[in-house]
């Protein structure tokens, strides 16, 4: 999997110009102006490694592989010279890794969230006593998403949880069927929700800030979901559940402030929750139906309709 977050270019360019093409969409969600639909696909046509734009000297794919940022060319690079993924890429998985939106707190939030998706999905596949898939999602956390939050857990007065992360991934491995796993995944998830709760109750109390926090969270979800699938076939089953467990998480997390989103605008409130739902339909079960249920595109459209409504 991809250590970095796909650009959010990309993610503009796919959610934003699909939602544009099927539907109408409040025009004043997101602070672009006078930018017409065709700029949207000229962005995602360069975003994933064609010829021209910030992707190098236009490599076939690329959309953020391991290695992507290595292409020769380019302005960071996302694409490289020929090849799928740039040079010394690994073809072009999703993936998470620095979360940077300009708010810290938003990014705070966001990548402990993303904590607890993996969290819920190793819950989901230990009961199913599928250990692999498990231990996958419970390495996540603490060798991919820890490092981003590593040093302002300290300024937020959070005590170190990095110890029960590891000893959890070190049990999963050596002890699968323990008791005691069940225990530190409690214990862990426990303390992401006490790291989540010493942001500032304003702010915890924000649909503004949630909901921000919510669409970030969900713009990886898309890009996992995308990437679990090939030839129109779950092959990255891992993506696929990757998705589901910050989709579902993302529900969770809206419910905090439904209330009061729904006494703000209660149209907004009706869009945000039935379009939960509908993507909560398209990640079922822990593992994948036997073909997609909606398309990558649906998939970044529906996130879309989220931010616009935010």
């Amino acid at each position: 999997m991809a250590n970095r977050i796909k650009t959010v270019e990309l993610f503009l360019a796919l959610g934003v110009a699909t939602a544009v093409g099927t539907q109408a969409i409040t025009s004043n969600a997101y602070e672009i102006e006078e930018t017409s639909t065709e700029a949207y696909l000229l962005i995602a046509q360069g975003a994933e490694g064609g010829e021209g734009g910030e992707s190098g000297e236009g490599g076939e794919g690329a959309e953020g592989g391991e290695g992507a940022e290595g292409g020769e060319g380019g302005e960071g690079g996302e694409g490289g010279e020929g090849g799928e993924g740039g040079e010394g890429g690994e073809g072009a998985e999703g993936g998470e890794g620095a979360v940077d939106t300009g708010d810290a707190d938003v990014d705070y939030m966001t990548v402990l969230g993303l904590m607890k998706g993996h969290l819920m999905v190793a819950e989901e596949l230990i009961a199913a006593e599928n250990y692999e898939q498990a231990e996958h999602h419970i390495s996540h956390p603490v060798e991919e998403l820890y490092s981003d939050i590593e040093t302002v857990l300290p300024e937020k007065g959070v005590e170190d949880f990095k110890p029960t992360l590891n000893q959890l991934h070190d049990l999963i491995k050596s002890a699968p069927d323990s008791s005691e796993v069940q225990t530190l995944l409690d214990e862990s998830s426990a303390s992401i929700d006490e790291a989540i709760a010493a942001i500032p109750p304003e702010q915890l109390n924000s649909p503004e800030f949630v909901l921000n926090s919510m669409v970030e969270m969900l713009k990886n979800a898309a890009t996992e979901y995308e990437a679990a699938i090939v030839d129109n076939q779950f092959v990255e089953i891992l993506e696929y559940q990757d998705s589901r467990g910050i989709v579902y998480y993302a529900d969770e997390l809206y419910q905090t402030i439904a209330e009061q989103k729904s006494q703000a605008d209660p149209e907004g409130d009706q869009t945000i929750t039935d379009t939960l739902a509908e993507l909560k339909t398209a990640l079922p079960t822990i593992e994948p139906p036997s073909a997609p249920i909606k398309e990558p595109s649906e998939i970044y459209s529906l996130v879309s309709q989220i931010e616009f409504n935010k």
